[in-house]
């Protein structure tokens, strides 16, 4: 059962940042400004993990002030497509390509280094170990030995699942998207809504790109977010908003991507291996284009002003 155990814990270790930038992209979905930027987002967010674990030795600070420049970023993305009236589509993608092209030309320029930023300076996560737990098969693959963030990205989900059935501002939200008219009617700023639904999103890229940094491997690499964004992008996508089979769809690609990391190469080659949960992505969202009427998610701003 040592295999299993195995699976099922990298499948919890992938499946982690994957959680925790849909949940962050879920608000925008909400607010019908899907941001498809989670890929730059998470990147950059590994980076500068790294970079003030480095400066501070301690990933408790790395991963607080993560959080906050993740926030601030969401605040000024928030008001580039709300104030200044830029396609959230395009937008995003800038953002993509930015964390792409900006981490290399960083690490290069700050640390004089290609590729990879490995130092023993790097503070990594602690891992918490539960008692009992542990020692019992399947289970302690699932449940124990993960980081904090792991554990928080649960906690996250199930109050976010609180939040949409008790919380006035997950309906504000959701009205900012679907019934702006009525929201600002009722006296709320649907351009704060929105801002703050893209504010909430960098924050949690943030805590999933440094999940990826310091909580599974002690340093950066070029590129090491490897399409992660994109998958739980999918994953949101997929879910149309509902937090359950948001959650179920994080967890399946997750399995996905360890099993594309623990298949062996001679079952087949790594370069397919590597392929499988972005294919189990596209078949999802095949699926959903075939179940679905179109116009469910709207990807484009909303003109209204508040």
């Amino acid at each position: 059962m040592e295999w299993l155990d195995a699976f099922l814990a990298s499948g919890i270790r992938f499946t982690t940042p994957i959680l925790l930038a849909g949940l962050g992209c879920l608000a925008t979905a909400w607010t019908r400004d899907l941001n498809v930027g989670l890929e730059g987002a998470m990147i950059f967010a590994a980076f500068f993990g790294v970079v003030i674990g480095l400066s501070t030795s301690s990933w408790v600070l790395a991963v607080v002030l993560t959080i906050l420049l993740g926030a601030v970023s969401g605040l000024l993305f928030g008001v580039v497509v709300t104030v200044l009236r830029v396609n959230v589509f395009v937008a995003g993608i800038v953002l993509n390509v930015l964390g792409a092209g900006g981490t290399v030309y960083l690490l290069r320029s700050m640390y004089g280094v290609k590729g990879t930023l490995a130092d023993e300076g790097i503070p990594a996560m602690a891992r918490f170990d539960i008692p009992v737990v542990k020692d019992i098969p399947v289970l302690s693959g699932l449940v124990s030995g993960h980081t904090a963030l792991t554990y928080l990205s649960w906690i996250l989900t199930v109050l976010v699942g609180l939040a949409v059935v008790h919380s006035v501002a997950v309906r504000r939200l959701k009205a900012a998207g679907e019934h702006p008219d009525a929201l600002a009617t009722a006296g709320g700023s649907v351009t704060w809504m929105r801002i703050a639904a893209q504010s909430w999103c960098l924050a949690l890229c943030g805590l999933a790109g440094v999940q990826l940094s310091l909580g599974q491997l002690s340093l950066f690499t070029e590129g090491m977010t490897s399409g992660m964004g994109f998958v739980a992008l999918a994953a949101v996508i997929f879910c149309r908003g509902r937090l359950v089979l948001l959650a179920v769809m994080c967890f399946v690609f997750g399995l996905s991507s360890a099993a594309g990391v623990q298949i062996s190469e001679d079952v087949m080659p790594p370069q397919f291996a590597q392929m499988i949960p972005y294919v189990v992505a596209l078949l999802g969202l095949v699926v959903l284009a075939k179940r679905s009427p179109e116009g469910q998610l709207r990807i484009a701003t909303p003109t209204m002003e508040s």
